[in-house]
């Protein structure tokens, strides 16, 4: 009777020490969804999936890579502001899953890139070096320059009966053109009759 007590407790404990052995091996899966292609000079949405976590604090590091050079700036809503996709976001989240979209633009001076990348999404676990990362292609498509001109210098709407910037500027100079010529004028007349 000792005997298969002991048995059953041995095989019991083998049990629990695999599942926790099962878990602490299992890697996370991220999972990321995002456009086949954008604009170079847009901004995209990536949507990130993360489980089979361990319930812990962890770091997330999102970018869009060219043969490992980061091309992309992430928006960072905690400081409500844009910063390099090469530095990770600090305690993003903690748990045994994680889902949120997430803002990534190009660098200024990337914004007339063309051509196939990836975006790369990494986790680690706050404070350790170690990391789980996904990878995904996207296009960068040329981006479309606007060819109007600025709004002060487009014509008035038909109908409306106002003054643009421009055409005051040049009214303006006109007037002090004109009246600067005729003081002149003036002023030699006077000249000659001396």
């Amino acid at each position: 009777m000792k005997r298969k007590v002991a048995f059953l407790i041995f095989v019991l404990l083998s049990l629990i020490l695999e599942n926790f052995v099962l878990a602490r091996n299992q890697k996370p899966k991220i999972l990321v969804s995002s456009p086949k292609s954008f604009l170079a000079n847009e901004e995209i949405e990536v949507l990130v999936s993360i489980s089979n976590l361990n319930n812990l604090p962890y770091d997330l590091k999102i970018a869009i890579q060219k043969e490992k050079k980061v091309l992309s700036e992430i928006y960072n809503e905690r400081e409500r502001k844009w910063q390099s996709s090469l530095y990770y976001l600090k305690e993003m989240f903690s748990g045994p899953s994680f889902e949120k979209k997430f803002k990534l633009r190009l660098k200024k001076e990337f914004s007339l890139y063309e051509g196939e990348a990836e975006i790369v999404v990494r986790i680690r676990e706050t404070g350790k070096r170690n990391f789980s990362e996904a990878k995904t292609k996207i296009e960068i498509l040329k981006p479309e320059i606007k060819k109007e001109l600025p709004t002060l210098l487009n014509q008035p709407s038909e109908g409306k009966n106002h003054f643009t910037f421009p055409f005051l500027v040049a009214s303006f100079t006109s007037f002090i053109s004109a009246t600067f010529i005729l003081f002149f004028k003036r002023k030699i007349k006077f000249l000659k009759k001396l």
